[in-house]
């Protein structure tokens, strides 16, 4: 999945970033399990993980390759955005 972010991000060091390649095709089980323990780890609890926000940003991190405070500090927009992507690759 590819997303175009509605304008260019800047994170840490990086230069601007203006779009993201998410490895949604790779996605295996095994990511699955250890996202959700990362989910429930942090204190969170959905009865269908494939339609919550911070479990599909938590499976985006991980198939990027990018950590998820990347994520976290993306416009709202762009955020939703790659969440509503994954959530449609999961439940599709």
């Amino acid at each position: 999945m590819k997303h175009i972010f509605s304008k260019p991000v800047k994170f840490e060091d990086e230069p601007e970033i203006k779009e993201i390649e998410i490895d949604l095709e790779g996605l295996n089980g095994y990511d699955i399990s250890e996202v959700k323990k990362q989910f429930s780890a942090a204190g969170n609890y959905s009865p269908i993980l494939a339609t919550d926000t911070d479990f599909c940003i938590m499976i985006a991190a991980r198939r990027s390759k990018r950590p998820i405070e990347f994520f976290k500090e993306l416009p709202g927009k762009d955020y939703l955005a790659i969440a509503q992507g994954v959530q449609n690759f999961l439940l599709g």
